[in-house]
């Protein structure tokens, strides 16, 4: 096997598993609060909006309304969010954070702030450059999937 495939392969795993530890390390503070990382993203998405669309939390997640309409109406049951009227538009709802779980939204920022310091200090870079290398990572990888990469099936056969 070529030096440079497995190079690739380790840094898909390494990818991989950095996600995976994230998932873990948010959900140790988020289980005393009974929701999933994704909820976790989706209230914070609300939070720095204080009223969005459900489209709009799906855009800045990259995911679709039928993964986080699911997800969104848990939140609404568990009173975390609420639908409000739109003043501009009656048929469509925003959501807003309720108002009986904005002090335990700001317990959890508190929490991950604290977990976010530690991660900082012990990565011993500047937390703006790593996000600006994931962020060109993912730019690449997305520009792969829907542009540039295209498997020519003739060519496997």
């Amino acid at each position: 096997m070529d030096k440079n495939n497995e190079l690739y392969d380790e840094l898909c795993l390494s990818v991989y598993n950095t996600n995976r530890y994230f998932h873990r390390l948010y959900q140790s503070v988020l289980e005393d609060f009974d929701l999933t990382y994704l909820q976790y993203l989706s209230i914070l998405i609300v939070w720095r909006h204080q009223e969005t669309q459900l489209m709009e939390i799906g855009k800045l997640l990259d995911l679709s309304s039928n993964t986080l309409t699911p997800v969104i109406q848990k939140l609404v049951k568990k009173q975390w969010l609420c639908k409000i009227e739109n003043p501009n538009d009656k048929r469509v709802k925003l959501l807003t954070i309720d108002e009986t779980h904005r002090h335990d939204f700001e317990l959890i920022l508190g929490r991950l702030s604290q977990v976010q310091a530690v991660f900082s200090e012990k990565t011993q870079h500047d937390l703006p450059n790593i996000i600006e290398n994931q962020n060109k990572l993912n730019k690449i990888l997305l520009t792969l999937i829907t542009k540039e990469f295209r498997i020519d099936e003739s060519s496997t056969n």
